[in-house]
């Protein structure tokens, strides 16, 4: 299965697809991994809702080949660097979201500690 993850991912149509969500507003590069592994687990007869265990179970035993792909970077972001101004964005139970300047969070002189993570 992640062989054929692999191949479907480097292949030329997932590469411009890739690429075509990053440079759009709508889409990331996530989903498009998200729904080649979706494919795999179709083309092999396991149902999608077995998606979540065959991510852990790839990265567990470490067999996971899509890491070797990834197209995250690191950033140049040091202890005591100025905040950059990007947008946060949060989405009400009621589905609307509110766009906020990432600096509209800083209090006047207290410390700005950002924790972020990912969800893949």
């Amino acid at each position: 299965m992640l062989e054929r993850e692999n191949e479907l991912r480097l292949s030329e149509s997932a590469q411009v697809q890739f690429a075509e969500a990053e440079r759009s507003n709508r889409s990331d590069w996530i989903e498009v991994a998200c729904e080649i592994q979706r494919q795999v687990l179709r083309e092999f007869g396991v149902s999608e809702r077995a998606l979540h265990a065959y991510r852990c179970a790839a990265n567990k035993h470490g067999i996971s080949l899509y890491v070797k792909h990834n197209r995250a970077r690191g950033g140049n972001l040091v202890v005591g660097s100025p905040v950059p101004d990007v947008s946060v964005v949060s989405v009400g139970a009621d589905g609307v979201e509110d766009t906020k300047s990432i600096i509209q969070f800083q209090k006047q002189d207290r410390p700005l500690v950002i924790i972020a993570g990912s969800i893949s």
